[in-house]
C-alpha cells in the first residue's frame, strides 16, 4: 500500500492550483469579496488531503471553474 505517490503530474496539478488559488485569494482582497477568498484557499491547501491524480486534477478543475459562478 502506497501512501504518497509523487509524479510529474501530480507537482504539476500543485503548482498550477497553487498559483491559481493565490490569484484568487488577492482578488478577494483587492475586491474585497469573501468568495474568491475562499475559493483560493481551498485551491492551495486541497492537495494536501486528495492522493489520487484523478481527483487532484478533478477537484481542482471544479474549483478554478467556480470562480465564474461563485461571484456577486
Amino acid at each position: 500500500m502506497e501512501l504518497l505517490s509523487i509524479t510529474a503530474n501530480t507537482i504539476y496539478a500543485w503548482v498550477i492550483f497553487g498559483a491559481l488559488g493565490m490569484i484568487y485569494v488577492a482578488y478577494g482582497k483587492m475586491k474585497d469579496m469573501w468568495q474568491p477568498r475562499v475559493l483560493g484557499f481551498a485551491l492551495m491547501f486541497y492537495p494536501y488531503v486528495v492522493s489520487s491524480d484523478f481527483w487532484l486534477w478533478g477537484v481542482g478543475g471544479i474549483l478554478s471553474i467556480a470562480i465564474f459562478f461563485c461571484r456577486d
